[in-house]
């Protein structure tokens, strides 16, 4: 098997459990408060990290403190906006305006990270626009400001990707998510305390799924991209998209509208499209 077909395949199993993730937040969150369950995942995933470290003998030294720190933060809220949003409003409109990531990583790596300007790219990005006003217009009319907070969720994403791209040349994969689990993990844990509910013991399987599955889509999607070029693997992430809306039909009873899937194949298109014509030191948007 070609390095490139692996590199899919995993990309793809890798959103796949992402969506597995975001559907036990939407099942657990009308009654367990967003910070509780924010905390568990951050939780859980440090619970796992740090063994895995231990037993590769991986050291825990950060260098790039400042960054590190940024990365912890922009990603902490990003989760927190992007699992409320989830609750709130339909997930596969969750996950679309989510995953404006790209666009908004390339809209802001020519003034952060000093890459070069790609016309082409701005084009993509204005035309990425005009997909997010479909999936949030119908609700914006009734003042529906949660997917605003969607929309948010992704730009700190991309912040939080722009940040890992500096960390990687000073520190490894696995110490950037040690340390933005464990900020998470820190930073959520007053708030829950003073908000906690004891979950069902289902909730606790849901929980502990979150937590598990999240760790897993990330380690999947971090291999993929040791197999191929990052532009013929990270448009498949947004397979996730796709399975978001089914989840939210199969599971949720959620059924889209026409503008809002218009507005997610919009965003899909120009995300794929901004990938593709990505400079080469871009690489790696995941």
């Amino acid at each position: 098997m070609k390095n490139s077909t692996k590199g899919m395949l995993w990309i793809i199993l890798g959103e796949l459990i992402f969506v597995v993730a975001w559907a036990s937040v939407k099942k657990i969150g009308p009654r367990l408060p967003v910070f509780e369950i924010v905390f568990f995942r951050s939780f859980i995933s440090l619970l796992i990290l740090i063994p895995l470290m231990q037993w590769r003998h991986h050291t825990f030294h950060g260098t790039a403190w400042l960054t590190l720190f940024l990365r912890a933060l922009f990603g902490w809220g990003a989760m927190i906006l992007s699992f409320y949003s989830m609750i709130h409003i339909r997930i596969g409109d969750a996950s679309t305006l989510l995953n404006t990531l790209p666009i908004f990583v390339a809209l802001f790596s020519p003034t952060l990270l000093g890459e070069p300007f790609v016309k082409k790219q701005f084009v993509f990005i204005l035309i990425s626009f005009v997909g997010i006003a479909l999936v949030i217009k119908p609700e914006f009319l009734s003042a529906n400001y949660i997917y605003s907070y969607a929309l948010f969720a992704g730009i700190l994403s991309a912040l939080a990707m722009i940040c890992i791209r500096k960390l990687h040349r000073t520190d490894t994969t696995l110490v950037i998510t040690f340390y933005f689990t464990a900020f998470a993990t820190a930073a959520t844990l007053p708030i829950m305390i003073g908000n906690f509910v004891l979950p069902s013991h289902t909730e606790w399987l849901l929980l502990g799924a979150i937590g598990i599955s999240a760790t897993l889509g990330q380690i999947f999607m971090t291999r993929a991209y040791r197999f191929g070029n990052a532009s013929t693997i990270a448009p498949f992430a947004y397979v996730s998209v796709i399975g978001a809306y089914i989840a939210g039909l199969v599971f949720f009873d959620e059924i889209p509208d026409v503008l809002s899937i218009a507005g997610a194949l919009i965003v899909i298109a120009s995300g794929v499209l901004v990938i593709i014509t990505a400079p080469k030191s871009s690489s790696g948007l995941s």
